[in-house]
């Protein structure tokens, strides 16, 4: 997956776990600390702390060995990497209780903006969730010509799996390049349109193999799977040189098997 000119080499798994990170970061951010090591960064995203400063080598984002990332600096490193700093505007296809759920999540993040909804129950059709009125299915058909839509980025797939590839094909057809779609249907599109699958019944059959674990396989804490940053972090004023250290010494890092925890699915 490309994004951006000079990120065009990131591969897809560190595109994956960029996007975790960014989520810490954020998280870190919100809680006033402003110095974080790799390995601080790496339990809370739950990967080794070779792969996540491999990953961050991505963006250019180097450490100061023994203190850390300014985490200012790194949240707005990976976010221009990840184009997360502009609003991409995002159609939905599927406004039922799922379909509706995630707008909701989406609302609180102001990168993305739902700027159309479709659906084909009448009872669902002239609806209005977030500002934003159901139309039905067939409006998709004109969906690249409405001067009040304007481009689309992104397309996301929430109907049921048996209707799942007509909406898919409809979204192609409007100009849409980058689908996600949470049904269980598998997608088959052109090999330029980029589809992230997230299959909600795949996943809980991951976490039904990982509750099924032998008492070997849990941490010492319990855990099993993600851990969460500890609370106790110390909180870190930035000193005086650490605006000119902190991205500029190199770091360390070599490459470790990679960890994707969502399916990416690019369909020919």
């Amino acid at each position: 997956m490309a994004i951006g000119s000079a990120s065009d080499r990131i591969p897809e798994p560190s595109v994956t776990r960029l996007a975790t990170y960014l989520h810490v970061l954020r998280s870190l951010g919100q809680r006033g600390i402003l110095i974080a090591s790799s390995g601080q960064l790496a339990t809370a995203a739950g990967v080794n702390p070779a792969i996540l400063r491999k990953d961050l080598s991505h963006v250019g984002a180097n450490g100061v060995r023994g203190v850390g990332y300014d985490v200012g600096r790194l949240t707005a490193r990976i976010a221009l990497a990840l184009h997360t700093d502009t609003v991409h505007t995002v159609v939905l296809v599927g406004a039922g209780t799922l379909g509706r759920l995630l707008v909701a999540h989406t609302a609180t993040d102001r990168t993305f903006r739902v700027v159309a909804m479709f659906d084909d129950d009448p009872d669902v059709i002239g609806t209005v969730v977030d500002d934003v009125v159901v139309s039905p299915c067939a409006g998709l058909a004109s969906l690249a010509n409405d001067p009040s839509i304007g481009q689309v980025d992104i397309g996301v797939i929430a109907t049921g799996p048996d209707k799942a590839q007509r909406a898919a094909d409809a979204l192609i057809a409007a100009g849409i390049r980058q689908l996600l779609n949470v049904t269980a249907a598998t997608l088959s599109t052109d090999s330029d349109v980029v589809v992230r699958q997230v299959d909600l019944a795949l996943e809980l059959q991951v976490l039904t193999f990982h509750a099924s674990r032998t008492p070997l396989s849990v941490g010492e804490d319990g855990q099993q799977g993600h851990v969460d940053l500890p609370v106790d972090v110390p909180l870190r004023a930035k000193g005086p040189g650490d605006d000119l250290a902190v991205d500029q010494l190199p770091g360390v890092g070599v490459a470790d098997v990679p960890r994707t925890d969502i399916r990416s699915v690019g369909q020919g």
